[in-house]
């Protein structure tokens, strides 16, 4: 490139002289007519000056001999994911279930027990079963005031010689079934408060048995529900707003064997 620069110059310089040395062979020429037709001056008309011209092509040019570039190879043996194999031999169930060996010994039948014949025995020997107050002739003070006992087997079969005993007061009076009929006798209560039980019979024989709830012609010690149970009043104001009053009650005991 700078050669080349170099060469148009030393072209240029030369040039310009030449025209130099033109002009200055036309003065000392001036007496003789030349002809116009040998003038060569058209010839020198470029209007080329000593400046140098970069050409495009001095933009570098990137070398031919540069190796291509190559083609990345796209991999041909990309591994694929093994599928699922089916195992093809997988052991089929067998069809025939084997019978048992004739000689397995069978299992031998549960017997379910029987229930006890036998009942078993009661805490106690005798209940309470029942009790009512009623109204026994008048609710005032002509009115009987009496406790009526019965007492009967556990098939309800009136039994006598039954003692009962109050153990509420001490000492507790006693009263002994069958001199008011079967199974039946009475006591007479007063200002107080009596709660009767089986003690035994008259042949010496002991027995277990309930208690009674207190049993009172008193005001406000008897219980309610036994005077609505009898009819003396429907519910327990209409019984307080009666005041004190005679009543009397039924009470059954029975033999629980």
């Amino acid at each position: 490139m700078k050669k080349r620069v170099f060469l148009l110059a030393g072209l240029g310089i030369l040039l310009v002289l030449t025209l130099l040395g033109c002009s200055v062979g036309g003065e000392r020429l001036s007496g003789i007519t030349s002809t116009p037709t040998k003038t060569l001056r058209p010839v020198f008309t470029s209007t080329m000056t000593p400046t140098a011209t970069i050409l495009p092509t001095d933009t570098p040019v990137p070398p031919t001999d540069m190796p291509a570039p190559t083609e990345t190879p796209l991999p041909t043996d990309t591994p694929v994911p093994p599928t699922a194999e089916v195992p093809t031999d997988t052991p089929v169930p067998p069809t025939d279930t084997p019978a048992p060996p004739a000689n397995t010994p069978q299992p031998r039948p549960t017997r379910t027990a029987a229930p006890p014949t036998n009942t078993p025995k009661p805490q106690v020997q005798f209940r309470v079963k029942d009790i009512v107050a009623f109204k026994d002739g008048s609710l005032t003070e002509t009115g009987m005031h009496n406790i009526y006992f019965t007492v009967v087997a556990a098939n309800g079969a009136p039994l006598d010689g039954i003692i009962l005993k109050d153990v509420n007061n001490s000492p507790g009076e006693q009263v002994i079934t069958g001199n008011k009929g079967p199974g039946k006798t009475e006591f007479t209560m007063w200002a107080a408060d009596y709660r009767f039980q089986v003690a035994g019979n008259t042949g010496g024989q002991t027995f277990t048995s309930e208690t009674t709830h207190v049993l009172s012609v008193l005001q406000g010690h008897a219980v309610w529900d036994d005077l609505i149970r009898g009819g003396i009043c429907a519910d327990q104001a209409a019984c307080q707003a009666l005041g004190p009053i005679h009543y009397s009650y039924n009470v059954t005991f029975q033999r629980t064997y």
